[in-house]
């Protein structure tokens, strides 16, 4: 396939550009221009420094994005601890001991605050971190649109019922994004976040050694890829570690191309191709990769323009709500 032309990516930028103004109308690639100016330079440069000496933190970084925006906006409410009376997002079964680049974002925010106090949000920092991360392991870099309002509440019971789930089938995943705006388009591009990262053999333990409580292994899945699985993923370390695609610590279309050579590992990677549209968009990764690359960029973006549910002001840090300013 021919890789994207030029007005197919214009198209692209309009049609972002039009969401992002109707979801969140002060969001502006130029908004710090004038009040801190050297604040994504600060930030790439945290971000590399980072992944330079740890690349799995990329996909880390990347994931806080989702988490936050996926719950009650994106507002930075993943990053807030838990207090007496709240708690918070990190807390939930989804978060806890799964999330991590806390630490960092903390370190950049400090950084932010002594050039620039009081004036880039958590939620914009993340922003950024999930871009410069993605870009720094092999992804196209994107426009990032700037301006959101952190929130001053989190709580840990709103995201089982927000974040999708391993276990989830197209519909579900579909039904998911759209609660925050993302069509099924969008979803099957997001997915290819898993181009990255680690999962816990146990998140697949049933397809490979219990399929629907049969005590088999799932007929789906490549024999051979199978047979390496389990040698790596004994029933007997559950929380033992394995790639998501093929080409671990490279952002690329490979995870597709694992897909349809029924080398997926979760459930919900796998339930893409049950759908004509998945199957449709993972052939056409696979064939035009740098079209993929430049369409998980428009994705994120668009991502990254829901909402904030309840605007709090912006937090001097990350983790603790402070008097609004």
């Amino acid at each position: 396939m021919a890789s994207s032309s030029p007005r197919t990516l214009l198209l692209l930028v309009l049609a972002v550009a039009v969401v992002v103004s109707d979801a969140q109308s002060q969001l502006s690639e130029t908004f710090y221009d004038a009040t801190c100016p050297q604040a994504a330079s600060i930030v790439q440069q945290k971000v590399n420094a980072f992944v330079d000496a740890d690349r799995g933190l990329a996909a880390a970084l990347m994931r806080l994005h989702f988490h936050d925006c996926f719950v009650r906006g994106c507002d930075g409410s993943v990053l807030l601890n838990s207090t007496d009376t709240m708690l918070t997002e990190k807390e939930a079964l989804l978060n806890k001991g799964s999330l991590r680049g806390f630490e960092q974002i903390d370190e950049i925010k400090m950084e932010l605050e002594c050039a620039c106090p009081g004036v880039v949000s958590c939620a914009d920092i993340l922003a950024l971190v999930a871009r410069d991360a993605t870009a720094k392991v092999g992804g196209t870099s994107w426009p990032v649109f700037l301006g959101r309002i952190d929130g001053g509440a989190s709580f840990a019971d709103e995201v089982n019922s927000s974040l999708p789930e391993r276990t989830d089938n197209f519909t579900q995943l579909v039904a998911r994004f759209a609660r925050v705006g993302l069509d099924a388009r969008d979803m099957v591009i997001l997915s290819g976040g898993h181009s990255i990262g680690q999962v816990h053999c146990g998140a697949f333990f049933e397809r490979l050694y219990n399929f629907q409580g049969l005590n088999i292994t799932d007929p789906s899945m490549d024999p051979e890829f199978a047979a390496i699985l389990k040698v790596q993923c004994p029933q007997t370390k559950p929380f033992g570690f394995m790639a998501l695609d093929a080409t671990n610590g490279t952002f690329d279309s490979a995870y597709y191309l694992d897909l349809l050579t029924n080398k997926g590992l979760l459930e919900s990677d796998v339930a893409l191709l049950s759908d004509p549209l998945g199957v449709e968009y993972a052939i056409r990764a696979v064939q035009d990769p740098m079209a993929f690359l430049n369409e998980f960029g428009w994705a994120m973006i668009k991502m990254g323009a829901i909402p904030a549910l309840e605007p709090y002001g912006w937090r001097r840090h990350c983790a603790f709500v402070e008097p609004k300013y």
